[in-house]
């Protein structure tokens, strides 16, 4: 029996990010998998760093047979690891101090690297640090796109044998009744009946091109734009921009946004508007596709890789680009048709049963 530890600290976050439902899905992914093949001959242990095992991985529930337990190597010392495991995972882009047989990491994105805009320099110093230790001391990367996979050969010391690229999944989406789809823009995003909205969903900040979405509106007629996420890097900047320019009353800023309201918000919206400048992945373009959501994103980054041809690409550097394609979609009936459609499809051939089971590929590579 090869027992794997996954340092699955970040699933446990207060207000899950995309790091955050990759960690959970795919523990939950690998346990039904697992139960599917009795003959494997993996076991799986959940291991979190002190604190978020004592405040909260401890107190919730995992699948069965998947011991929960403390990563204590750095406690412990550099003569000793704990868990005790054949293969340590990194979930989240990290590999401890103290050497494990075989290591696997996941890189989710690299803007730190690659840009000083979109993160203090601080910031910087501390994830080169972090990564370059995970790369110089994995057996396998998983990259979550191709885009990531580029970069880390790019930016890094990894090799090309030692990347493998595993996208993420997508969970299925329940569309709310009619009823509450009905009622939800008003009751909750407080618009008059009819009135169009556009959505992003991420933390405000300079990287997600939050700013360039705001100029845009200003000539998109009869529309909204509802912004889900907390403040990042450059948040004052574009809270001081809405106000410049004027779009306090058009602009809605919820902050985090629950589960529930966001499966309204991608019932209810208009499109998805997501011009970032940077992604590794961008797991919004894949809910809002699955979720039967019309797409606006990039021509640039993972997030064209993400979606293919089953959205309105655009340079995010455009402002003009962005507007033409939200008032496209605004007008174009047909159109928002065929990219829900095409989103539907895309979406369907992300799976989080292919990610555990190309996952668990990784680890036999190893063998």
């Amino acid at each position: 029996m090869v027992s794997v530890a996954l340092d699955a600290t970040i699933a446990v976050q207060p207000d899950p990010t995309g790091i955050g439902v990759y960690c959970n899905r795919l523990i939950q992914s690998l346990s039904e998998l697992l139960t599917e093949l009795p003959e494997s001959d993996y076991r799986i242990q959940i291991a979190f760093r002190p604190g978020p095992y004592l405040r909260r991985a401890r107190k919730q529930e995992w699948p069965a047979g998947f011991p929960v337990l403390p990563l204590l190597d750095s406690w412990l010392g550099p003569w000793s690891r704990y868990p005790r495991a054949a293969i340590f995972h990194g979930l989240n882009q990290r590999l401890p101090r103290n050497r494990y047989p075989r290591q696997v990491v996941t890189i989710h994105d690299l803007f730190p690297l690659t840009s000083t805009r979109y993160s203090t320099p601080e910031f910087q110093r501390h994830f080169a640090r972090i990564l370059h230790h995970a790369v110089r001391n994995a057996d396998r990367i998983l990259a979550v796109s191709e885009t990531t996979r580029e970069e880390l050969l790019r930016h890094t010391d990894a090799r090309e044998d030692q990347v493998r690229v595993i996208y993420h999944g997508v969970d299925k989406f329940t569309r709310p009744d009619a009823t509450e789809c009905a009622l939800f823009p008003s009751r909750t995003l407080g618009l008059k009946p009819g009135e169009k909205f556009f959505l992003n969903i991420g933390a405000i900040q300079t990287r997600k091109n939050i700013a360039n979405i705001v100029l845009a509106l200003r000539s998109v007629k009869g529309a909204r734009l509802v912004l889900a996420g907390g403040d990042g890097h450059g948040a004052d900047q574009i809270h001081r921009l809405i106000e410049k320019e004027n779009m306090q009353d058009r602009v809605i800023r919820l902050g985090y946004t629950s589960p529930e309201n966001l499966r309204m918000l991608y019932a209810t919206a208009t499109a998805l508007v997501f011009p970032s400048l940077e992604e590794g992945f961008g797991f919004p373009v894949l809910e809002a596709m699955a979720s039967g959501l019309p797409v606006i994103t990039s021509n640039v980054s993972a997030t064209r890789e993400i979606s293919g041809e089953a959205a309105l690409l655009v340079d995010p550097a455009s402002v003009s680009e962005i507007a033409e394609a939200m008032q496209r979609i605004a007008d174009d009936s047909a159109l928002a048709e065929k990219l829900r459609e095409e989103g539907l499809k895309r979406a369907s051939t992300f799976t989080w049963e292919k990610c555990a089971r190309e996952t668990l590929g990784a680890y036999r590579e190893m063998d």
